[in-house]
């Protein structure tokens, strides 16, 4: 067994040194254009199908990850290729590894619903389709962006969009620095009929860069995709014929998931979603369960699952828009810097202006979430610019729910320069947009709203520490108690009426035997509670026990003279019981 043993993992080393020897030919010897291309693929292939036999994975033409399937790594490499690895991990956010032997052409199956392709049938039996529907423009930002994701993401598009419907492909390049992104570039995409390069001289970040192609462009419809990601069959076409007649529709792809480590497709779960967000602004998916289940006993005419369906906030990356409607909402905001917020922004005012935004279940697009945000890695105090785009948005068009945001961090004098929004205010009047409270109400319902919390603010351990230290309530690293620090974060709590205490989408639980965090159900039971601003005393309604803290947190029996058992809520507001 052991002589066995040995000669296999002797063949893994060979197997994956082979793989390094192969992988610093294709990228390092790139630029030469005498390389014989063919020959190295060729090879390539050859070692990479003996990886693959000795693997065992099935691969349907014998290409590392065709139709989707996962390419994994031994979890022991030698350390050229490891090395590889986790450099392909700092510089994208990504295994760049695994990505670079993925073909450029790799194919994705069709993951739509059957009733998908009976709609495409109908489109073609009113003769809507390719050469009747208007063509869009794709504009894909880039910054340094590694080479096989780059062009997997034109690829893609290029080999499953039917060429009537694109005008022109735009790639701008936010003033990258590699190499391979320069003439390599150029010579590459030269070829490439309807692909355009873009190149600004600055850097000029995610937002205005986007905002350079759109405006480069000159057809009524502009498509946006993400330069990290490959589209499914059909993508395009329910995208524009969703948005052909309604200027005023931003459409939107259901994103899949490309795994970040293995590119492995995942396609099960896309549809089941929308986007939504918190109070600290940040982007979140939630589940259609919820509003599935309430247009069922209303409907007369069920709604098909692969329907396109409302989404109160887009993810930001990928969507199709009119030109005429993206104008009139002001495009985005220039002065927001970098990345981050424009997709809240855009989805606030697309709704309250008038417009619509729909996921098309039957567009399908995968995406690599990175780890990390690459984009930002060479930029000073990114999380800080984040803020500051954030308050921008919540100064024009949050009202006074602009304040439960600003409660994240401290409050309004922690706001920070966020600089002028005077003319983002003008346009909002002149559009005669509805108040951000007319979002809430009729655009996501499902949204907790804070001015309707029974108490808001930390909560504060209410008995006898040494020399007036304060403890509050924390979580999400632990549940526990830590010194309080008045800035909102992790110590923001909120009472609701239905008697939760929560943050983030999830209920401070108990079950008789242990204490936690779970995400809000809205059932009660475990998740119900009440506080008394007489006793201060926080009760777990169904078990009648009182939180006390001796060290540890704990439920015990209810002693009104208990100090330990102390609680302090802060904006009490009884009339919301």
């Amino acid at each position: 067994m052991f002589p066995l043993l040995t000669a296999k993992h002797l063949f893994f080393v060979l197997v994956l040194s082979l793989i390094g020897l192969t992988y610093w030919i294709v990228i390092v010897e790139r630029d030469d254009p005498s390389n014989d291309t063919a020959t190295l693929e060729e090879e390539l292939h050859l070692i990479l199908n003996a990886a693959r036999l000795a693997d065992g994975s099935p691969d349907p033409d014998g290409s590392p990850g065709d139709m989707g399937l996962p390419v994994k790594l031994p979890d022991v490499l030698p350390p050229n290729v490891r090395e590889l690895v986790l450099k392909g991990w700092n510089e994208q956010g990504l295994n760049q590894y695994v990505s670079d032997l993925i073909p450029l052409h790799r194919r994705l199956p069709d993951v739509r619903d059957a009733w998908c392709r009976g709609q495409e049938q109908e489109r073609r039996r009113r003769n809507v389709g390719p050469g009747t529907l208007p063509r869009s423009a794709i504009v894909i930002v880039f910054y340094n962006e590694a080479w096989s994701v780059l062009l997997r993401t034109v690829h893609s598009v290029l080999d499953r969009t039917p060429t009537e419907l694109i005008e022109e492909i735009v790639l701008v390049d936010d003033c990258s620095t590699m190499s391979h992104l320069k003439g390599q570039l150029d010579e590459y995409i030269a070829p490439l009929a309807k692909v355009r390069l873009v190149r600004s001289s600055e850097r000029l970040g995610l937002i205005k860069a986007r905002l350079l192609g759109a405006k480069s462009t000159t057809t009524n419809i502009i498509t946006f995709l993400d330069a990290h990601c490959e589209v499914i069959e059909g993508w395009l076409e329910a995208l524009i014929a969703h948005v052909a007649n309604d200027e005023t529709m931003i459409a939107i792809p259901a994103i899949d998931w490309i795994h970040e480590d293995t590119l492995a497709l995942n396609a099960q779960n896309s549809v089941k979603y929308y986007g939504s967000f918190d109070w600290a602004l940040n982007f979140q998916w939630r589940s259609r369960e919820e509003r599935l289940a309430k247009h069922a006993p209303n409907s007369t005419a069920p709604v098909h699952p692969a329907a396109p369906y409302d989404t109160p906030i887009m993810a930001g990356g990928l969507f199709t828009i009119h030109r005429t409607f993206f104008q009139r909402l002001g495009w985005y905001d220039e002065e927001m810097k970098i990345y981050g917020g424009e997709n809240m922004e855009l989805s606030f005012k697309a709704w309250m202006c008038g417009g619509k935004i729909q996921i098309v279940a039957c567009s399908r697009v995968a995406h690599i979430q990175k780890r990390g945000h690459p984009y930002l890695l060479e930029i000073p105090s990114s999380f800080g610019l984040i803020k500051r785009n954030s308050v921008r948005l919540a100064e024009v068009w949050m009202d006074e729910y602009a304040d439960y945001y600003y409660e994240t961090f401290g409050g309004r004098e922690k706001r920070g320069d966020f600089g002028d929004v005077t003319a983002r205010k003008e346009l909002r009047e002149r559009l005669q947009c509805r108040p951000f409270r007319w979002y809430l109400e009729h655009v996501f319902p499902e949204q907790f709203d804070p001015s309707k919390a029974v108490a808001r603010g930390t909560i504060q351990f209410g008995g006898e520490l040494p020399n007036g230290y304060r403890l509050c309530l924390d979580w999400p690293m632990k549940l526990t108690l830590v010194g309080c620090h008045g800035t909102g974060g992790h110590q923001l709590w909120y009472l609701t009426k239905q008697g939760q205490v929560t943050r983030e989408d999830h209920c401070l639980d108990y079950d008789g035997k242990e204490l936690a965090m779970f995400r809000c159900h809205g059932l009660g039971g475990n998740q119900q509670w009440s506080w008394d601003p007489q006793t201060k005393l926080l009760k777990k309604l169904t078990y009648d026990r009182c939180l006390q803290w001796d060290l540890e947190l704990s439920l015990v029996v209810c002693d009104p003279n208990q100090p330990k058992q102390k609680w302090l809520m802060q904006n009490y507001k009884p009339n919301n019981l």
